[in-house]
């Protein structure tokens, strides 16, 4: 490998191993870089807010490194400032920006955050052609098209389902946003006719504003259970999420980008019941990998889990074909050499 002066920008546990999302993308890609003898300065920018010393240090490595090659991963409004610093300096550097959400490109089409700081940025690395399209709507079109990723080293076995019970589940924070009231109203609806056929466990750290009006909430629905958090750190929590069925998550968060989420539940072999939103459409291929709501309404996704109970065969069909997706978001697959040239890194 080429001994380029890297450094790398983004959160990555802060010294722990991250749950999941950007610090947990970022996290991997820097044990990859590592296991490939690719030498980088990372600054982890982890809790910052808490650490203002990561400041200090951020702005003193953009002022000694003016020629180095800097990849910045951190969320949308982190990055523009990093790149507002960077614009204060004179431009020997390289920059890419490997994009955490969805919104960026957005943000400059509806003028909330100029477009001048990102003309300094080489590469734009994009986790959809959704997103490549708006890129290119505001004048960007030197993005490269990187899934999300996750270092995937075991596939769970899916053992026989229970036919005459459908399992679905739902992986995330628990807030409104990630579609949880409308996953409850479903099931309202859902226990007037298969009340006996189904069940919807929920999983996930809860935002605090919302935890009491969900447990009550769900207190007086049956067939939906709160179970906790599940750690997908620990490979044995793949096995539990494999003996679920099918994956809920009919999320309208504004910050919606690629969720790793979507890759554990191929992982799992879990075809996943999803709005249209964000890049979920680029990655859940309707009818194969899961089911595309045609608009994010309580109905729509009454319907789509009527179509899961009522049709186990396809389902199982649907198991393996997400179980076979996966394998295209391991890193070392996204994440390959000739990718790595692309952009200059080796």
């Amino acid at each position: 490998m080429k001994n380029h002066n890297i450094i790398f920008i983004g959160p990555a546990g802060g010294g722990d191993v991250p749950h999941n999302g950007a610090s947990a993308k970022n996290y991997h890609l820097m044990k990859y870089f590592k296991k490939k003898n690719i030498n980088v300065t990372s600054i982890d920018t982890e809790n910052w807010r808490r650490n203002p010393l990561v400041l200090i240090k951020l702005a003193l490595t953009i002022l000694l490194n003016q020629k180095a090659k800097y990849i910045i991963a951190t969320n949308n409004m982190s990055s523009y400032r990093v790149l507002q610093i960077m614009s204060l300096f004179p431009r020997k550097r390289s920059v890419i920006y490997w994009i955490i959400g969805g919104s960026i490109a957005d943000w400059i089409k509806e003028g909330k955050v100029k477009a001048e700081p990102f003309k300094q940025v080489d590469y734009f690395l994009v986790e959809g052609k959704k997103m490549q399209k708006t890129f290119a709507e505001v004048g960007f079109n030197n993005t490269i098209y990187v899934p999300n990723f996750k270092c995937i080293d075991y596939l769970p076995e899916k053992r026989g389902r229970d036919r005459n019970e459908t399992r679905f589940v739902f992986l995330s924070r628990i807030i409104p946003e990630k579609g949880c009231n409308t996953i409850i109203e479903a099931v309202k609806r859902l226990n007037n006719r298969y009340s006996d056929r189904f069940i919807v466990d929920f999983y996930g750290p809860f935002e605090a504003e919302y935890e009491s009006s969900f447990r009550k909430a769900i207190s007086a629905v049956g067939n939906i259970s709160y179970k906790g958090f599940l750690d997908l750190r620990n490979q044995k929590n793949y096995d539990k999420l494999a003996e679920y069925d099918v994956m809920l998550f009919p999320t309208y968060w504004h910050g919606e980008g690629f969720p790793g989420i979507i890759i554990d539940a191929f992982v799992s072999g879990l075809p996943v019941i999803a709005t249209d939103w964000s890049l979920n459409a680029d990655i859940i291929e309707d009818g194969r990998t899961g089911i595309i709501l045609k608009e994010n309404s309580v109905e729509c996704l009454v319907q789509a889990m009527i179509d899961i109970i009522e049709n186990p065969t396809m389902v199982e069909s649907m198991s393996v074909a997400c179980q076979n997706a996966a394998m295209n978001y391991d890193i070392k697959n996204v994440v390959s050499d000739e990718f790595l040239k692309k952009i200059g890194i080796c």
